[in-house]
């Protein structure tokens, strides 16, 4: 009779947490990182700055495009509740 509480974890057990701790010991050393840039006086990084910059203007965009869609739509079901004589 084998018992089940006794089993070693599997490979893939194994490798998961080798890798949960490879990724702990990463982000560790990216906040080291980030923490002596600051204290250099680094700045933000411009090619992230520029995308930021982007994503506010595409989300803009795409806010305009939603209201004139929405408000095309609003009027599209006004007039089929009109016709169908739906208050």
């Amino acid at each position: 009779m084998k018992n089940t509480s006794l089993q070693k974890p599997s490979k893939v057990d194994r490798a998961r947490e080798r890798l949960g701790i490879a990724v702990a010991r990463l982000e560790k050393a990216l906040g080291k990182q980030g923490d002596v840039q600051a204290s250099a006086g680094a700045g933000p990084d411009p090619e992230l700055v520029r995308d930021l910059d982007a994503l506010r203007d595409e989300n803009a965009q795409l806010k305009t495009i939603n209201e004139t869609v929405s408000g095309r739509l609003d009027n599209a079901i006004g007039r089929l509740r009109a016709v169908i004589g739906e208050p």
